[in-house]
Formats: structure tokens, C-alpha cells, sequence
């Protein structure tokens, strides 16, 4: 979280599928550019082209009676899944399109191969969030 000044916003880390391989050195972030991401455009002008799926995620933050703050999605308290996502598409076939295979406590999107997806992402959550254009707070 970023609501402290002692946290930091450099944070590394690793996605791991042999522990005894080794990783690379943690990168360290010196400085921010601010950059307006509406500037970026494709290399190739094509139409638009419409989303075969649409995928809602509403995320925000709540407390457990631990009074710990637990992040959830969709009304639902991200509970990492027992097997790692990627492990279960290659072991499970055809049933990978299934959601309910990735367990009732993962709120798994199961999105279909070369589909264009619109993803919304609404952020209910009060806290503080780095901002990439601290010449504009009113922006973050």
C-alpha cells in the first residue's frame, strides 16, 4: 500500500517455475517520467474492432475481524488458487475453460484463445495510489 511514506514503490518480483533457477538482479526505479498513455498509437490504423467478450472487474479493500486489509474482486476476497493458474491450463484439457476447475475462492475470468476482450477495471478503493502525473494531483 502506498497510504505510508516508509513503503516503497519499487517492488521486484519473480514468476517462478523452477526455485533452483536462478534470478536476475532486482531492477531499482530512479526516477518517474510522466507520459499520457491517450498519446500511444498503433503502428498499423485499424478500424475498431468490437470485443467478442466483455470482463467486469470491481476491486476495492476490506477488513478481516484480524483487522487486516484484504483486497477483493467482485465482492469476492482474492484467495491465491491451490495450484498455480498457468499449471492447471496445461494439466486439465478441455475442462481448462471451465471456471469452477480453478477453484470457488479464485473469481477465475476464463477468457477464450485470440478473443479481443474489453476489460473494465472499476477501483473503489479510497487508499493512496502512485501517481504518474504529480504535476496534475488533481488527476490522481
Amino acid at each position: 500500500m502506498f497510504d505510508s511514506p516508509s513503503n516503497s514503490p519499487n517492488v521486484t518480483a519473480w514468476l517462478i517455475y523452477d526455485a533452483n533457477a536462478p534470478k536476475p538482479e532486482a531492477q531499482i526505479v530512479q526516477a518517474y517520467y510522466d507520459w499520457d498513455d491517450t498519446d500511444l498509437v498503433p503502428l498499423q490504423a485499424k478500424g475498431v474492432v468490437p470485443p467478442d467478450q466483455y470482463v467486469t472487474a470491481t476491486v476495492n479493500f476490506t477488513d478481516s475481524p484480524q483487522d487486516i486489509n484484504y483486497a477483493i474482486v467482485n465482492n469476492v476476497t482474492y484467495q491465491p488458487p491451490t495450484v498455480p493458474t498457468l499449471f492447471t491450463v496445461l494439466t486439465s484439457g478441455a475442462k481448462a475453460v471451465e471456471p469452477a476447475i480453478y477453484g470457488n475462492t479464485t473469481n477465475p475470468f476464463v477468457l477464450k484463445h485470440l478473443n479481443m476482450i474489453y476489460f473494465v477495471i472499476n477501483n473503489h478503493d479510497t487508499g493512496g495510489h502512485p501517481c504518474i502525473f504529480p504535476a496534475q494531483p488533481e488527476v490522481c
